[in-house]
């Protein structure tokens, strides 16, 4: 059964916080010139929205890699890379949540080629059982047995996206 785990005040509440560390980081980063904000397709985009709005200036670009078949994660390939030159850049790389770290890891390493000056991962939210970068800024920390729905996430068929709030099933774990 779907259940509302995060309103969409809520879900404002610490997109600001997010934003917060965000500027925090680019200050202590001294950035010579306004960060790279690079939302990973699909699943982060209304996340990523709110997050830029709550930002200073910023350059925004996307990035596509596919991973999950339905529920069940597969081979990563990325589908659309970013336009915008990152060499010397300050880049943080936007998602939905920190799973695995799969995704996150293969992304990164495929814009080091690029040669940016930093790259900062940022999530909503972070599975608890997975590992924690050091740089890693996210949101909520989530059970490992809860499946998220809404918000840019989606169920089996691609729906659920647009909802304003987080919905989630909770699955048994053996």
């Amino acid at each position: 059964m779907l259940t509302t785990l995060y309103t969409e005040n809520e879900l404002k509440t610490i997109v600001k916080d997010i934003a917060k560390n965000i500027a925090e980081n680019v200050i202590e980063q001294k950035c010579e010139k306004p960060p790279v904000m690079i939302c990973i397709l699909n699943g982060a985009f209304i996340f990523f929205a709110d997050l830029v709005r709550e930002l200073g200036d910023c350059e925004i670009d996307f990035i596509r890699a596919k991973s999950y078949d339905g529920v069940t994660q597969g081979e990563l390939k990325i589908t659309k890379y970013p336009e915008i030159p990152l060499c010397n850049r300050d880049v943080f790389v936007i998602d939905d949540i920190y799973d695995s770290g799969n995704t996150m890891d293969f992304i990164i390493k495929k814009l080091q080629v690029d040669k940016p000056k930093s790259i900062t991962p940022v999530t909503l939210f972070k599975r608890f059982s997975s590992d924690t970068p050091k740089d890693l800024i996210y949101g909520y920390l989530i059970k490992d047995e809860a499946w998220l729905y809404g918000y840019g996430l989606d169920g089996e068929n691609g729906l659920y996206r647009n909802l304003k709030e987080i919905k989630g099933i909770y699955i048994e774990v053996d």
